[in-house]
C-alpha cells in the first residue's frame, strides 16, 4: 500500500506518493491536484491508492507529463475508474508501446503496464500542455496562465543535476528550461521537490548552470578528454545510484549526451 500524503499551497494541492521501496533508496514522486484535475498519476505500486484518491475528490480529468513509469503509473487504473487522461500524443504512443523497465526502476516503483487503447483527451479549461522536452521526447509540462502556475514534471529537479537517463538531452533542456523561464511563472510545482521557491529565480539559475557546465564538457572534448575523466573533472565522479542501476542513471550519461550533440 503506498502512501498518500497532502499539501496545500493556495488552489494547489500536493499529492506526495511513497511506498517503503522507494523510500528505502530515498525516492518519492507528487501529483498535483488543480481547478478539478490531477497532474500526473503515480507511480504503478501506487496506482489503486490514487485511483481511489481520484474517485474521493471527484477527478474528472488526469493529465500526464511524460510515459516514465513514476508519473504515468496510475493511467490504467484511473482509465478503469472513468477518468480521461490528457496526454500528448507522444506520450499516448510511448505507453501503449511500454516495454520492461531495468530493475531498479521495478523495484522503486513497480512494473508499469502498457496503456493501450486509452485516449488522449484534451487538458480542461485553463490548463494547457506545453512541449519541454530534453529530459524526455514526450515531455510537457501544464501551465495554467491566467494564475501563472507551471507545473513541471521532470524539467526542473534542481538547480544542479548532474545525473541523466540515456535519452536525456541537456542541450535541449536548456532550451525548454530558457522558454520555461521566459513565461515568467509565478509559481512552480516540480514532480520531485514540490513547491519550488522563487521560480523565475530558481529556472535561471538552472538555465545559466547549465549553459556554463555544457560548455566545460564542450571545451574538454575539443581537448580530446574521454567521457570518463571529464565527469570526474566536472560532475565529482559517479554515484551510488549510477552504479546500481548499471549506468542507467548515471552522471556519465550527462557528459554521453553531450557529446553526441557536440
Amino acid at each position: 500500500m503506498a502512501s498518500l500524503d497532502l499539501e496545500t499551497h493556495g488552489e494547489v494541492t500536493r499529492v506526495r506518493l511513497s511506498h517503503w521501496r522507494s523510500r528505502l533508496v530515498g525516492y518519492d514522486v507528487s501529483a498535483y491536484l488543480h481547478r478539478g484535475a490531477l497532474i500526473d498519476t503515480g507511480f504503478p505500486a501506487a496506482a489503486r491508492d490514487v485511483a481511489a484518491f481520484a474517485r474521493g475528490r471527484g477527478v474528472a480529468t488526469a493529465i500526464l507529463t511524460h510515459h516514465h513509469e513514476d508519473h504515468s503509473g496510475g493511467v490504467v487504473a484511473l482509465h478503469a475508474a472513468g477518468v480521461s487522461i490528457a496526454m500528448a500524443g507522444s506520450t499516448r504512443d510511448a505507453l501503449a508501446e511500454l516495454t520492461r523497465v531495468p530493475l531498479y526502476r521495478r523495484i522503486t516503483w513497480g512494473s508499469p503496464m502498457p496503456a493501450r487503447g486509452v485516449p488522449a483527451a484534451a487538458p480542461p479549461a485553463g490548463l494547457t500542455l506545453i512541449h519541454t522536452p530534453g529530459h524526455s521526447a514526450d515531455h510537457h509540462a501544464v501551465w495554467d496562465a491566467e494564475r501563472g502556475i507551471l507545473f513541471g514534471g521532470d524539467l526542473f529537479l534542481g538547480v544542479k543535476v548532474r545525473i541523466a537517463h540515456p535519452e536525456e538531452d541537456p542541450r535541449l533542456l536548456l532550451k525548454t528550461v530558457e522558454a520555461m523561464a521566459a513565461l515568467e511563472p509565478a509559481e512552480l510545482f516540480d514532480a520531485h521537490r514540490g513547491r519550488v521557491a522563487d521560480a523565475r529565480s530558481a529556472l535561471r539559475a538552472k538555465a545559466a548552470w547549465n549553459a556554463e557546465l555544457i560548455a566545460a564538457i564542450d571545451a574538454r572534448i575539443d581537448q580530446g578528454w574521454e567521457d570518463a575523466a571529464i565527469r570526474d573533472e566536472l560532475l565529482g565522479g559517479e554515484t551510488l545510484a549510477g552504479r546500481l542501476s548499471g549506468g542507467e542513471y548515471a552522471r556519465l550519461n550527462f557528459v554521453r549526451a553531450v557529446r553526441r550533440t557536440h
